[in-house]
C-alpha cells in the first residue's frame, strides 16, 4: 500500500476521542504530517541503504518532543499539546498499517 496524506487525515481523525473539539482543519494534521517527515529526513531516515541492516525504529518521544516545539513556533496554531501526541501516535499508527 502506499501512503496516501488524505487517507492519513482520515486515519488520523479517527482516533481522536469521542467528544474531543479538534476545533481545526485537515491542514493543520497535514502541517504535523509534514514536520514528522521532516524529522525523518534530519535523522536519515529516509536513506536507503541496502547493505545496512540496522533497525530503523522511530523514538516516539524525540519525535513527540521535536513536533511540539516545531508547531510552537507557530503562534497561531490551534492544536494543544495532547492534539499533537494524538496526531504523531496515530500518523505512526497509519505508516505502520501500511505494512500489515
Amino acid at each position: 500500500m502506499e501512503y496516501d496524506e488524505q487517507e492519513a487525515i482520515k486515519f488520523i481523525r479517527s482516533k481522536f476521542p469521542a467528544g474531543h473539539p479538534a476545533d481545526f482543519d485537515d491542514d493543520e494534521i497535514l502541517n504535523v504530517i509534514d514536520i514528522i517527515w521532516d524529522y525523518y529526513d534530519e535523522k536519515g531516515m529516509l536513506d536507503i541503504n541496502l547493505e545496512d541492516d540496522e533497525d530503523d525504529d522511530v523514538d516516539t518521544d524525540a519525535l513527540v518532543l521535536y513536533v511540539k516545539k516545531m508547531v510552537a513556533k507557530d503562534k497561531r496554531s490551534p492544536l494543544t499539546l495532547d492534539d499533537i501526541d494524538i496526531i504523531v501516535n496515530a500518523e505512526l499508527d497509519y505508516e505502520a498499517s501500511l505494512f500489515e
